[in-house]
């Protein structure tokens, strides 16, 4: 008797279905597995589409300052004539002493313009940079629903004031402040003109550089508000 009631128990617990929540853990352990091996595969095409953009971003400004440097040497290459006649009238001077001068001068308004032209363009190669990476955090932020409206219009103003100054940068490089040379009593007052101008058109070039690191810095502020 005992044995006959021992096999009904038997059946009846195999025959009855088991509760919903009664899961194996082994079943559980892959379930949780396979969700976070989804949000890694999620995370890993964020991660990558993120290091595309800012590959394509930094290919872009690179291309773009190749481009610049041609058209700056085609520049150069059309003062060329300018530089051989100050050249000549430099040699055909008198005074010696005041050749000496003004060739000192020339020198020095050609090298301090290579040097902060130099320095113009470092400071935009960081700046497009930091650009780069802002950009792919906005649009992180996006992909997560967040609201990035403001912050992709600040970006777009960046990317126009980067663009704007590093197109002002190159053509300054390219500049030759070679003072015409007609007469010379009139000669000091020729090469403070020269220097002048010289002054004046760095002053503005950098004047779009701090303009387009505003931008940028903009973009980052933006991006810290974003909820």
């Amino acid at each position: 008797m005992k044995r006959i009631v021992l096999l009904a128990s038997f059946a009846s617990f195999v025959l009855v279905p088991q509760s919903a929540n009664a899961i194996p853990g082994e079943v559980r352990r892959e379930a949780r597995q396979e969700v976070r091996e989804d949000r890694q595969e999620v995370r890993s095409d964020r991660q990558e589409a993120r290091q595309e953009g800012r590959k394509e971003r930094k290919d872009q400004f690179l291309e773009r300052k190749t481009e610049l440097a041609s058209k700056a040497a085609q520049m150069r290459e059309n003062f060329k004539e300018k530089r051989e006649t100050f050249k000549e009238k430099l040699s055909e001077m008198k005074d010696k002493r005041k050749e000496k001068t003004v060739e000192n001068v020339d020198n020095k308004i050609d090298a301090l313009n290579k040097k902060h032209t130099a320095n113009m363009t470092e400071a935009l190669e960081r700046l497009n940079d930091v650009l780069v990476r802002l950009e792919g955090r906005v649009a992180t932020a996006s992909s997560k629903g967040k609201d990035t409206t403001s912050a992709s219009a600040a970006i777009a103003t960046a990317k126009t004031a980067v663009a704007s100054a590093q197109t002002a940068v190159s053509v300054q490089s390219a500049k030759d402040y070679a003072p015409t040379i007609t007469d010379e009593e009139k000669l000091g007052t020729v090469v403070n003109q020269a220097f002048q101008t010289f002054r004046t058109d760095i002053q503005a070039v950098h004047k779009l550089v701090v303009e387009a690191k505003k931008a940028v810095r903009n973009v980052a502020v933006i991006k810290l508000q974003l909820k």
